[in-house]
């Protein structure tokens, strides 16, 4: 009898296995006719897309449009028949809140499949509701947790992150025709976007997502798919509460919550309601262990009802507007977000935080935010990866041995970075510097490809080199003069005023070579035959730029100012200095279809070749070399 049972356990597997291979070369065969379809292994949690938000959808044949529904995001992951269901933070929980998900996702398991989604439930009226998902969540049996899925990223060996949208949707539908009810395809509306849009406020949804029907999925924050809210919401640290008098058990009557600017935790408002006394009860036990003797708010208010709490949960509030002092109105409390939360919030350290222009910068300090750069768009790192194993042979003769300023990539937001850098692989050295401004800096800098994916572990996209190196960081080895053109310039008196400069530069016993920006400039580059200190790097650089731009001000300007650039180039000699740089040939740009700057040859210029012809997928194969005089 044993040996019975097992034989036949042994073969239902079997013929499990050839059903799940059968189904498996099935959708391999559709999926490898896909363009931009990639054979590869399995590449695990990748890093959502995530929407710009914009105050209207818009419009054109070219977008489509998605209800946004008010949820948990999802990433559902299914390799060799092992179920997972990430956070948004890449958190596995398929045992945990998300276990009805993982569960039903049993039908799937003859592929290997990676989703975008977001975990949902709907009320009564057939509206998501949030507060209804939090009291789903962890419920393996929940027949109300629903996965809304709107994405297909990786099909049965092959990556579809390069493919169109609308095929990656196609495939996701036909993947998910035969799903149980726990999983929903989110249909696509082709309809004018305004329209759409007025539809979902309408029926008291929370928005719309449009979306590129042409796009391929990038990490990050991303301008091919534009969010636009019905009205506004928020996450905030909620800093105090007020009980409910007399009530038993104990319950919050009303939270008080902030909004970080850098690293102070300033006052936002009273959240009067909007839980429900169940939600209310668990509040009160979920901030009993945060309870603080005071206040955490950087500026104190007085609030003698208010129990202070550590700032350690974060509440999604929607809200009708904020006042000039940072206030919010009609503040209605949806639930806890956590699913935002990191560890490190339970110390009083922000987990999601709000700079001064009001976007929100989760998991990133405005202490270490030198400049946001708010419509950047950012490579993945699996991307920038392959890149640089890609060109890192070219790429080190520019970029090795030179103090760094970054560009970083980090939980959505792209910025460059000023203040402590995070733990560094040992490939990425660090160089201590003494601030212009007072006090010990570090830079970081590289020597190897080892050290390139290092910075890349960081978030480090862009990469800015200084003039100097690191044995020598107070002389100069090299002058930059940017040719950054104003609008109405056109491209060929760019390549006119930059073979003018080059004859003088010559004239002067200088060898420059052109680089490509990968934005919409050239940067002449003339390594020093003998280092110089950087004042005097910076005052050579001025004299060859004012004596053009004195000669002819109407076609160009040595002042930053934008207001004085429209028409004319901007002769920007400041790139010279201590601390100062300039983009490094190779490093990718932070833009639309991910541009490189290119060290490229005078012929490529006087044949008018344009700011942004390479890119990460097309690098520069030669042209203009570094050399022992650019190091």
């Amino acid at each position: 009898m044993n040996g019975g049972s097992s034989c036949s356990g042994t073969r239902n597997r079997t013929v499990a296995s050839i059903s799940m291979t059968a189904a498996a070369l099935k959708s391999r065969a559709k999926t490898e006719t896909l363009s931009g379809a990639r054979l590869t292994s399995f590449p695990g949690f990748i890093e959502f897309c995530h929407p710009k938000a914009r105050a209207h959808p818009p419009s054109g044949a070219e977008w489509i449009h998605e209800i946004k529904v008010d949820g948990y995001r999802a990433q559902l992951e299914i390799q060799n028949g092992v179920i997972k269901v990430l956070s948004r933070r890449a958190f596995d929980w398929s045992a945990t809140q998300f276990a009805a998900i993982a569960k039903a996702a049993a039908f799937l398991r003859a592929h290997d499949c990676i989703v975008d989604g977001e975990a949902v439930v709907l009320n009564a009226t057939g509206k998501p509701d949030f507060n209804l998902l939090r009291q789903e969540l962890g419920n393996r049996n929940s027949k109300r947790l629903q996965f809304f899925a709107f994405d297909l990223l990786y099909l049965d060996g092959y990556d579809l992150r390069q493919c169109r949208l609308e095929d990656r949707k196609e495939a996701l539908r036909h993947l998910l025709s035969d799903a149980p009810k726990h999983f929903v395809y989110v249909e696509p509306f082709e309809e004018d976007g305004a329209r759409v849009f007025e539809h979902a406020c309408r029926l008291g949804l929370e928005g719309v997502v449009s979306k590129r029907r042409d796009s391929p999925y990038r990490s990050g924050e991303q301008a091919s798919w534009i969010k636009v809210k019905c009205k506004e919401t928020g996450t905030y640290p909620i800093v105090a509460f007020v009980e409910k008098l007399g009530a038993k058990p104990r319950r919050v009557a009303s939270l008080y919550i902030g909004r970080w600017e850098g690293d102070r935790l300033l006052y936002a408002g009273k959240v009067r309601s909007g839980h429900t006394e169940t939600l209310a009860r668990e509040l009160r036990e979920r901030l009993d262990p945060l309870i603080s003797g005071t206040s955490p708010l950087s500026q104190p208010i007085a609030k003698p009802k208010a129990t202070w709490v550590r700032p350690g949960l974060l509440a999604e509030v929607q809200y009708g507007a904020i006042n000039d002092g940072g206030i919010l109105r009609e503040a209605v409390f949806k639930g806890l977000r956590d699913d935002l939360a990191e560890p490190v919030a339970l110390s009083g350290r922000p987990a999601a935080k709000r700079s001064g222009d009001g976007n929100p910068h989760v998991g990133v300090s405005q202490a270490h935010i030198l400049q946001l750069l708010p419509d950047a768009v950012a490579p993945s790192k699996e991307e920038l990866r392959a890149y640089w194993t890609r060109v890192w042979k070219r790429a080190l003769p520019y970029l090795e041995h030179r103090p760094l300023k970054l560009v970083r990539h980090v939980h959505g937001t792209t910025f460059y970075h000023k203040g402590q850098l995070p733990e560094t692989p040992p490939e990425v050295h660090a160089l201590e510097v003494e601030k212009r401004e007072g006090g010990i800096g570090t830079r970081l800098w590289v020597d190897s490809l080892a050290g390139l994916l290092g910075l890349v572990e960081i978030g480090a996209v862009e990469l800015h080199p200084w003039n100097a190196t690191v044995d020598d960081i107070e002389r100069a080895d090299r002058l930059v003069i940017d040719l950054d053109p104003g609008d109405g310039v056109p491209w060929s008196f760019v390549v006119e005023t930059a073979l003018r400069l080059r004859d003088t530069l010559r004239s002067a016993g200088l060898r420059p070579w052109p680089k490509l920006t990968g934005g919409k400039g050239i940067h002449l580059m003339a390594p020093f035959a003998r280092k110089m200190t950087h004042d005097a790097a910076r005052a050579l650089a001025r004299n060859f730029v004012q004596d053009l731009a004195g000669a002819e001000p109407d076609r160009y300007t040595t002042s930053p100012d934008p207001a004085l650039r429209h028409g004319r180039i901007y002769l920007d000699y400041l790139r010279n200095g201590r601390g100062n740089t300039a983009v490094g040939a190779y490093s990718p740009r932070v833009r639309p279809g991910f541009p490189v700057a290119a060290p490229v040859t005078w012929r490529q210029i006087e044949q008018g070749l344009r700011p942004d012809a390479f890119t990460m997928s097309n690098p520069p194969r030669s042209g203009a070399r570094a050399g022992k005089r650019d190091r």
